[in-house]
């Protein structure tokens, strides 16, 4: 059976600072001006000047691309611990996608020049950073390879699982809830496809008994069933 949590789904599970040696992560955290955010609040805009690298402390945020044609597509969801933008920073150009605000939300900043004073005091950042990069490509290949072998009901029941191992929670009926306001809509940007090709899929996973949704929130009503069906 595979670990849903360490397969490229919709989350990120990228945290390289905390992989650091304990003085290092404490001279970053030290350095970091922490920021609230309102649900739909953008954080960084595509195009604009890069101000340093993030780390989600509390909340969800989303990565977006917006294309010429009025098309999005939601490329990743940030959870608590990731840490992001590093690359349009090492790169030395502007972000190229736009991060919002899922829900009310929590993020520390590492400004530019304080992010460049510890890469260059702390080898132990560009070797984590260098390892976040390598694990991104392969994560995107294999993204990519499962993207154009799976059909989307087993696409939607991967993505599901993926979320259940990530941010869910067991209730005592055995049930789990999702703890992500995730809608059809951004189902069907995430895996390029229109809302009725989700909405079908999704439909046909809530006739199986495998999902439900209830107060707003998604419901994983029997995790083996879905497993099987992303399998």
């Amino acid at each position: 059976m595979p670990d849903w949590s360490s397969l490229p789904g919709l989350l990120s599970h990228e945290n390289w600072i905390a992989a650091l040696p304990d003085s290092v992560r404490q001279e970053i955290l030290q350095r970091m001006i922490p920021r609230e955010l309102a649900a739909g609040e953008p954080l960084i805009h595509a195009g604009a000047p890069s101000l340093g690298i993030y780390q989600l402390e509390a909340g969800y945020l989303r990565l977006v691309a917006y294309h010429p044609d009025g098309r999005q597509t939601l490329i990743l969801v940030y959870r608590p611990g990731n840490c992001f933008s590093e690359s349009p920073l090492v790169a030395r150009r502007p972000p190229n996608h736009t991060t919002l605000a899922m829900t009310n939300a929590r993020v520390r900043l590492l400004p530019t020049d304080d992010f460049w004073t510890l890469y260059e005091r702390h080898p132990e950042i560009p070797e984590a950073l260098c390892r976040k990069f390598a694990s991104s490509m392969s994560r995107l290949l294999t993204r990519r390879e499962i993207a154009v072998t799976r059909r989307l009901r087993e696409m939607v029941a991967f993505i599901f699982c993926n979320l259940a191992e990530a941010c869910g929670t067991t209730e005592a009926d055995g049930t789990i809830t999702i703890d992500l306001p995730l809608t059809q809509n951004d189902l069907a940007d995430h895996l390029t496809v229109t809302r009725q090709a989700v909405q079908r899929e999704v439909g046909a996973l809530k006739t199986q008994g495998a999902l439900a949704k209830r107060d707003g929130l998604w419901r994983v009503l029997d995790l083996p069933k879905l497993r099987r069906v992303a399998a």
